[in-house]
């Protein structure tokens, strides 16, 4: 322990320091869930542990797009503090999660780079990005996906060890969680056709990965047979065939969305990484870097490129390849190694100038991504008067969605959020998302003792539509009415 602690202590020293400045921020600023998903594995979560159930819920219907690691995870760790408030025993929970996500990009960079001070630089320059640094505060399944990825290709010889991280990744995103297995097999094949395994070898190892695929399916099998075809439809189709061939959700942009993407992470300094890249490539035609720390090396960047020829645009399918980027961009500095002082003057300077621009400068600490608003309030003062909520959706998001869904772009779950799902979670009655005037038209002929409904107060297309509720209050821009006596 003393000699890992000897060898490491930079990067030691800097997940201490990200863990305790950051879980102080959580603890300090428990602000409310926020929309979309983070309200959403809160309030899955918590239905699958108050139904004892192995299956995501929402609202009580079984969402058979998900697998059920993440919101089962938050579920419990909620349930498991209730000494805490669960919008921070939760995000504390997913803060932990993203250091060990930097632990084991530390340990796998490492292998290929050999030094603790410039993969230490890799590390910070990851941990804060705008990206990695709101995924590792709020409650997400990337954190989940990426622990699975990295931990399997670090400990991909131990077979039980590295099965275990793959099932973080398939349990929590599905068919993409065993995206490692794949790349595996293709350099098992690359080893054979280079001959540096045998046939007997080769195949011994693809079985070895198919083992571990065969396993991790059982859970598809389980499901298949629980709820048949709409398990197929909604989790194959629609969650996955759906999201990679089409703009499913509103989720549109640019061809080049993802390149973009990486230019807003790291601004004009993302252009080092191609530097980088050809920098690796030399080195290994020159037997300097062998095809074990290549692959190592590389190892996100199919992903990258499989996103660029995805239909679905969303910023976080960017969060596993910022440490893939970071390593490219310092990676020419491996040359300076030999000269000792000059290579440590650069690294320290580096990084002294990268902390003094994120906690002094342009301090991270003073970003939050989300707060009390008006929905909020709402939903939790109405959970006071109300025993059932309907939350009509303004006349723009009802046009968006009846476009959406004349475009085919909508999926069997699209309407159960509405524009904040949070609501849900945080008004303890049924809460229904209404679509439509004619569902309104509907509920306010047939107006429920005890039940409310909610109008944005610059849709007086839907608040003329309201006869047998009367005005309660006003939580700008929503007006909340009350069933009349």
């Amino acid at each position: 322990m003393k000699k890992i602690i000897h060898k490491h202590w930079p990067i030691i020293l800097y997940l201490f320091f990200y863990t305790i400045i950051f879980s102080v921020k959580l603890f300090q600023n428990p602000f409310p869930f926020f929309d979309w998903d983070e309200s959403i594995y809160a309030q899955v979560g918590k239905e699958m542990v108050e139904h004892w159930s192995i299956v995501p819920l929402w609202q009580g219907h079984a969402w058979l797009d998900k697998p059920p690691l993440v919101p089962l995870f938050y579920g419990l760790v909620i349930h498991a503090t209730p000494f805490l408030l669960p919008e921070v025993s939760s995000r504390i929970a997913t803060l932990l999660l993203s250091v060990s996500v930097l632990g084991l990009m530390y340990v796998l960079y490492f292998k290929v780079i050999k030094e603790s001070w410039l993969t230490t630089l890799v590390i910070i320059i990851t941990s804060l990005t705008p990206i990695f640094l709101q995924r590792a505060q709020v409650l997400n399944v990337d954190v989940f996906l990426l622990l699975g990825w990295l931990g399997y290709i670090v400990f991909y010889k131990r077979f039980w060890r590295a099965l275990l991280f793959l099932s973080f990744a398939v349990y929590s995103k599905s068919l993409i969680g065993f995206y490692p297995v794949g790349i595996m097999g293709l350099f098992y094949i690359y080893q054979y056709i280079t001959k540096q395994i045998s046939l007997k070898k080769g195949l011994a190892q693809i079985k070895r990965l198919m083992v571990q695929v065969a396993i991790l399916s059982l859970w598809y099998v389980a499901m298949f047979g629980a709820y048949g075809q709409p398990f197929l439809y909604e989790h194959f189709y629609e969650s996955h065939i759906k999201r990679v061939t089409a703009s499913i959700e509103s989720h549109f942009g640019k061809r080049t969305f993802y390149i973009d993407l990486l230019y807003e992470q790291y601004g004009k300094y993302a252009f080092l990484a191609s530097i980088g890249f050809f920098t690796l490539i030399f080195q290994w035609l020159r037997k300097k870097l062998n095809d074990k720390n290549l692959l190592f090396s590389l190892f996100f960047i199919p992903w990258f490129l499989f996103l660029n020829a995805t239909k679905t645009k969303i910023f976080w399918y960017g969060h596993p390849y910022l440490g893939q980027f970071a390593l490219l961009m310092v990676y020419p500095l491996v040359v300076l190694k030999r000269f000792r002082l000059l290579y440590m003057s650069i690294l320290l300077i580096i990084i002294g100038m990268i902390l003094q621009y994120y906690f002094v400068q342009q301090t991270v600490l003073d970003d939050f991504y989300s707060s009390v608003d008006p929905h909020y309030t709402l939903a939790k003062e109405a959970s006071n008067k109300c025993k059932t909520l309907y939350m009509v959706i303004e006349p723009e998001g009802r046009i968006a969605s009846q476009t959406l869904e004349r475009m085919n772009l909508l999926i069997t779950t699209s309407k159960w959020w509405g524009n904040h799902p949070s609501m849900v979670y945080y008004f303890t009655g049924d809460l229904t998302f209404v679509y439509t005037l004619t569902t309104l038209d509907t509920i306010n002929t047939y107006a429920i003792p005890e039940s409310c409904i909610a109008i944005h107060q610059n849709d007086h297309e839907a608040q003329d539509k309201i006869t047998r509720y009367t005005l309660f209050n006003t939580y700008s821009p929503y007006i909340l009415y009350i069933a009349s006596n």
